[in-house]
């Protein structure tokens, strides 16, 4: 795990956070695309359509607090499960190592993107989930694969969520893969990757006036080849 804010920093953010309560968000009317089964984890009773072919699963966190799952509801998160923190939109987000199990009793791989004005401590989780592979079904169900992933670099998964008002889209990647990069036009942004059980996360946090770009992924700074993807960002 490569958690990014000393303890210092958690406790300064905690506190900052309790104030960020976001007590005005109301639930979307956009309609979802048909997802396929199954789809990435989702703990979320709403979708957004965003970009081309992916799905906006919208996420969860406590308000201003830095949380962690419980069974039910909201509670704290200890600070060694933070992968990564952001924010955008307006609103605060933690990127957390996965505590959940599949369907075959499996601890689930990965990471969920918790933002906090979506999870006020003591209300229901809300947070989507991401990770490296695809889904395979066994006798007990289906539970997730890396094993043709990790032959190519050049796969990935990626999807995004609302954060604010603006969205944060997650990029699952080989472990290899050591940055994403990001281009708009004059915008460049390199996406630092954060290793968590055999794989690599980068959070990309898309800028309000962006409509579309294009991500890479790079190896040592060359590009993994058959790696690029065009994403249109459809905003409400």
């Amino acid at each position: 795990m490569n958690p990014t804010h000393d303890d210092q920093d958690l406790e300064r953010r905690l506190r900052d956070s309790l104030h960020m309560v976001a007590d005005t968000l109301t639930e979307d009317d956009f309609a979802p695309p048909a997802p396929p089964a199954p789809t990435r984890t989702s703990y979320r009773r709403r979708r957004v359509a965003l970009g081309i072919g992916a799905l906006a699963v919208p996420l969860a966190l406590a308000a201003g607090a830095f949380v962690r799952e419980g069974p039910e509801y909201v509670d704290t998160i200890a600070p060694e499960r933070i992968v990564a923190t952001g924010s955008v939109g307006g609103s605060s987000y933690l990127l957390v190592e996965s505590d959940r199990t599949d369907e075959c009793g499996r601890p689930v791989t990965g990471v969920e993107l918790v933002e906090e004005s979506e999870n006020l401590l003591g209300s229901e989780w809300n947070t989507s989930g991401y990770e490296y592979g695809e889904y395979v079904e066994r006798p007990c169900g289906f539970v997730n694969d890396p094993t043709r992933y990790l032959e190519d670099p050049a796969l990935f998964i990626d999807s995004g969520v609302e954060v604010g008002d603006s969205f944060v889209w997650v990029y699952a990647v080989h472990p290899d893969v050591d940055t994403v990069r990001i281009t708009s036009g004059e915008f460049t942004e390199d996406l630092p990757v954060y290793e968590v059980d055999g794989a690599g996360y980068a959070p990309f946090e898309i800028p309000r006036d962006m409509d579309a770009y294009t991500s890479e992924l790079l190896i040592d700074g060359r590009v993994v080849p058959d790696s690029a993807e065009e994403q249109v960002v459809r905003r409400p």
